[in-house]
């Protein structure tokens, strides 16, 4: 693991006016002190004991022990298969269905106690062990902390044991922003700024406050590390390229990058495909596809040819407005005259949508509907003037 404690900021600002919110940042990091070993031990014994007190409040609670009963059951949920064993994430010797049955029992003997208002010994011991239960897995502690806000007007205690907790949080992730502004440093090249990389490094740290483990012989700058480094590359993934790419195929392309610049910058030429296969360590075949994609997005508002006016997106996205246009007036005949077909007769009625070309694939002509309806051309011009005369004097279309 790398030694963050001689990181090296930005130089010190001479004048304010021409430093950038960079610069300003990189200065505001020198006055919190990085944390020792020991410092990170004591810190971690804090959180550690405010965590308890919050948790020990909330068994106070019948609602509490029923909110925290559904946190575990849908933590436990999501690292169990279809077969209800563990998923490869799950990281306990025991499985997530055993811990369910512990956790389960507890908080329903908890609740059978504080129904019968039983203050011992032994309540205080089970109260323990499932304080200890819930440490020890990699629950979030915002998570809990959420609940204890739902209740602190209930528990006079709570909300003062929560100020304490975010006190010590907020002084955890202080003395790592150095952290972030390393970590982000290793993917300055990515061509997002660094100002959104230290962002996104933030957002990793706060994570790894919530969910490391403090009973674990780990450092927590080792997990905030990996946290950080994971939490910006999802982000180069998904959100700052036009389109987003799977996460193997990324790798793939930083490694076939990192090769590609070592082979330049030695023999001072670009190299070929099988250079790059054995550089790399992947297959021609493999390197070959990806060479085919592109390496920047096409504008779709790029002309086609030299002295062609039309663009990509003309020739791609046909313009359908017209037909579009034309359906939806049809549409709204239709619906206009199925709502007053009752002031017609069933002729009336037919005549008209022939007539109109509604639900027809055009207008009929007189003589065409004449010669369907089996009457003289004479008798169909006045069945539509009769409905003509009908819908004029129909109230709900003099409305629209």
């Amino acid at each position: 693991m790398n030694d963050f404690t001689n990181l090296k900021l930005q130089p010190s600002i001479n004048n304010i006016s021409e430093a950038t919110a960079l610069d300003i940042y990189s200065q505001q990091l020198a006055q919190f002190d990085l944390l020792s070993i020991e410092g990170e031990r004591s810190l971690g014994k804090k959180i550690n004991a405010e965590m308890a007190k919050i948790i020990s409040e909330i068994c106070h609670l019948p609602q509490g022990l029923e909110r925290l009963s559904e946190v575990l059951e849908n933590y436990l949920h999501i690292y169990q298969g279809a077969d209800g064993k563990a998923t490869k994430r799950w990281k306990y010797d025991p499985e997530p269905s055993y811990i369910a049955n512990i956790t389960s029992t507890l908080i329903d003997t908890l609740e059978v106690m504080l129904f019968l208002n039983e203050k011992s010994k032994e309540r205080a011991h089970i109260q323990s062990n499932l304080i200890a239960l819930l440490q020890s897995l990699s629950l979030g502690r915002q998570q809990i902390i959420e609940i204890a806000e739902q209740f602190a007007g209930q528990q006079k205690n709570l909300k003062g044991h929560i100020q304490n907790y975010l006190k010590l949080r907020c002084e955890l992730v202080e003395k790592n922003l150095r952290l972030v502004y390393t970590v982000a440093g290793r993917f300055n090249s990515s061509g997002v700024s660094y100002d959104d990389l230290i962002q996104e490094g933030n957002v990793g740290l706060l994570k790894a406050a919530d969910r490391f483990n403090f009973n674990k012989a780990f450092r927590f700058s080792t997990y905030a590390f990996w946290c950080i480094q994971n939490v910006l590359k999802t982000a180069l993934q998904k959100r700052y390229h036009t389109i987003s790419r799977p996460s193997y195929l990324q790798e793939k392309l930083s490694i076939i990058k990192k090769a590609r610049a070592k082979f330049v910058s030695k023999h001072e030429r670009q190299p070929t495909l099988k250079e790059l296969a054995s550089l790399s360590g992947i297959p021609v075949t493999t390197l070959a596809k990806i060479n085919t994609f592109p390496t920047e997005p096409l504008s779709l508002n790029q002309g086609i040819g030299t002295e062609s006016d039309s663009t990509l997106l003309e020739e791609i996205v046909a313009d359908t407005t017209k037909e579009t246009d034309l359906f939806s007036e049809q549409q709204l005949k239709r619906k206009l005259l199925d709502r007053i077909c009752r002031k017609l007769t069933i002729r009336e009625y037919l005549v008209l949508k022939l007539r109109f070309g509604i639900d027809a694939r055009r207008e009929h002509t007189l003589e065409e509907i004449s010669h369907q309806l089996n009457v003289s051309v004479e008798r169909v011009r006045q069945m539509q003037k009769n409905a003509l005369v009908k819908l004029q004097n129909h109230e709900e279309l003099n409305t629209q």
